[in-house]
């Protein structure tokens, strides 16, 4: 790194950055993960400081199931959908989905995507799964 390359990025060692999520002030290069590649511009770096990031990915990935416990409720299940009993699962990766209780968090099942996504379309509401079913019944 030459010396005008130091000159450029010496204005961003002193500059801070209030964070728009905790309300902290906090320097830039230390604080902020930078987001475009001009590492000379202020613009360059994000406007939610590091700790609020890591904070906002972690609260927001999905609970992960184990390999362990996937494998042992797959093999429960007869490596089918806990729901319409198919052996193709769908999806991307041809696996299935885990299918967790909204209120508690708790595995319920693994489900082929078409369940997967039957449920999640009626929210899991029981009456309107019931009135699915009578109308279908009615009108075979």
């Amino acid at each position: 790194m030459d010396l005008d390359d130091q000159v450029e990025l010496s204005h961003l060692l002193l500059s801070e950055r209030v964070c728009r999520v905790c309300g902290e002030e906090k320097n830039l290069i230390d604080g902020y993960y930078r987001t475009r590649k001009n590492t000379t511009l202020a613009s360059s770096y994000s406007y939610e400081c590091k700790e609020c990031t890591v904070k906002r990915i972690t609260k927001s990935k999905k609970k992960g199931v184990g390999f362990k416990e996937y494998n042992r409720r797959l093999v429960e299940q007869n490596n089918q959908c806990a729901i319409c009993k198919t052996l193709q699962a769908g999806g991307n990766y041809n696996s299935f989905m885990v299918d967790r209780n909204p209120t508690t968090g708790d595995v319920r099942g693994l489900l082929c995507k078409n369940c997967n996504n039957a449920l999640r379309s009626v929210g899991g509401d029981l009456h309107t799964l019931e009135s699915m079913i009578q109308y279908l019944q009615h009108n075979e």
